[in-house]
């Protein structure tokens, strides 16, 4: 049975999820397809596109591999190299997986990951570190130093699976976040967003930009 098949098997018993409005033009062809592939499948055609979205995502998470534990651990044990070179960081606010974790971080002003190995991202931070707060499809929507101190909670009904730090001099930028193509313009590089956290060592270049973009 295919992954698709699968998906559109689940939704049929899965539990209605809060939907946001979004607009798509598609190409003669491929709409035609889309309908024909949604008559046959007895399914409406924002079901098909729902479904052949979810599958596009499930396949650029397996490539990129974010949910891999052992890729995760290469590549904190790479950066655990740079500790102490670098002090600039930027975190994802797992909105991906929950809007809660997201809503949290940015109304308590903490830098926060979940479950082994990914935890232990907010472990390498030191006093004084400066972490971007990235939000998918936004960019970054906060930034403060960490204190260097990890805290440690529940996540749900799991223990100790929430590593965090808070952040000092916390700032919002709800009014005008920074986006990802103004992020990779400013450091003249490709940056991966998706990941939980990745160093930034041109990180500066970042924080200078943000000190000019929010009076423009």
């Amino acid at each position: 049975m295919s992954k698709l098949v699968e998906l559109i098997r689940e939704s049929k018993s899965a539990k209605k999820e809060e939907m946001v409005p979004t607009t798509l033009r598609l190409p003669v062809k491929l709409n035609s397809y889309v309908e024909g592939l949604a008559d046959q499948l007895s399914l409406s055609k924002q079901e098909m596109l729902l479904r052949l979205v979810e599958e596009g995502v499930n396949a650029a998470e397996n490539e990129l591999k974010l949910d891999d534990r052992e890729e995760e651990r290469k590549k904190q044990a790479a950066e655990r190299e740079m500790q102490g070179k670098c002090s600039f960081h930027v975190l994802n606010t797992n909105k991906r997986h929950s809007v809660e974790d997201h809503e949290w971080m940015i109304r308590e002003g903490v830098a926060a990951a979940f479950y082994d190995p990914w935890k232990y991202n907010i472990d390498r931070l030191k006093k004084g570190d400066v972490v971007f707060l990235y939000e998918n499809g936004v960019g970054i929507v906060a930034y403060g130093t960490a204190t260097g101190e990890v805290l440690v909670a529940d996540h749900d009904d799991d223990r100790d699976e929430t590593h965090y730090q808070k952040l000092q001099d916390f700032k919002r930028l709800s009014s005008k976040p920074l986006p990802a193509a103004e992020i990779k313009k400013t450091l003249s590089r490709n940056v991966v967003f998706l990941r939980t956290m990745s160093a930034m060592p041109d990180g500066q270049k970042v924080l200078d930009k943000l000190a000019t973009y929010e009076r423009t």
